[in-house]
């Protein structure tokens, strides 16, 4: 979706050409898939399935980039970008219906789920930690989705997108064990009857010099919907390597 990417582009170049206090957060790892059960539209005739077991999805290399601008020492806006795309394909071991299409037993079927997220995040950095509690604050969330069935064996596609903004509050808290190294945990969620959205961090952050640091750790995306259009709830496990540097 090229119109959040400008949005983060140009807002990005903003901050830095203001000369305030920028942090760039990087990172990279293997998205791996839990659980990823669908049926779309969810009523009628249509099949609940998982696309991790019917289509055996693959693990994919993720990368996610946040940008951090310290407007003061308590203030804090964020910009993040993180696309991810998952594929598998397989024969079918049962007959699906989705999007009102049939896809039959023994077909040839490869699967593409795709969730794209691209945040504006606000945090408030407590003067001192609170319980572990550093910062707390919210975000709007623009996710840019996507699952797609496709036959191999006949001419047969069905695909579903859902663009939309989701709101989520956020929550840094952590542990410094000495001058060089932090034990963190990030979190942003939120949850309705309608559907939650969670993506949790827990790591260490070395750092190497005064405006260099890396990182390592596990992060859990998870969620979804559940309404008349669609039922989808998925979790994508990270293994995370990435850097922290301070412009």
């Amino acid at each position: 979706m090229k119109v959040p990417i400008t949005i983060l582009l140009l807002l990005g170049s903003v901050m830095l050409f203001a000369k305030p206090d920028i942090r760039i957060d990087a990172e990279t790892g293997l998205a791996i898939p839990g659980y990823n059960d669908v049926r779309i539209p969810n009523s009628g005739r249509n099949t609940q399935f998982s696309l991790k077991n019917e289509f055996d999805l693959k693990p994919s290399l993720n990368t996610r980039l946040n940008i951090h601008y310290y407007v003061s020492p308590k203030h804090q806006i964020s910009l993040l970008a993180t696309p991810l795309t998952l594929k598998g394909e397989k024969r079918l071991s049962q007959t699906l219906v989705y999007q009102d299409k049939t896809f039959s037993f023994g077909d040839l079927v490869e699967a593409t789920y795709r969730f794209d997220s691209y945040r504006l995040q606000y945090r408030y950095n407590l003067p001192k930690s609170f319980y572990g509690i550093r910062a707390f604050g919210a975000s709007i969330k623009l996710r840019d989705a996507e699952i797609a069935l496709e036959s191999k064996t006949f001419d047969n596609t069905a695909t579903k997108t859902n663009t939309g903004f989701v709101p989520l509050l956020s929550l840094n808290a952590g542990h410094r064990i000495n001058d060089e190294l932090d034990i963190v945990l990030e979190a942003e969620g939120l949850g309705s009857p309608f559907g939650r959205a969670e993506d949790v961090f827990v790591g260490a952050i070395y750092d190497i010099k005064d405006k260099l640091s890396v990182k390592a750790g596990y992060r859990i995306l998870e969620g979804g919907s559940d309404n008349d259009e669609v039922y989808t709830f998925a979790a994508i496990h990270y293994a995370v390597l990435g850097f922290r540097i301070r412009l």
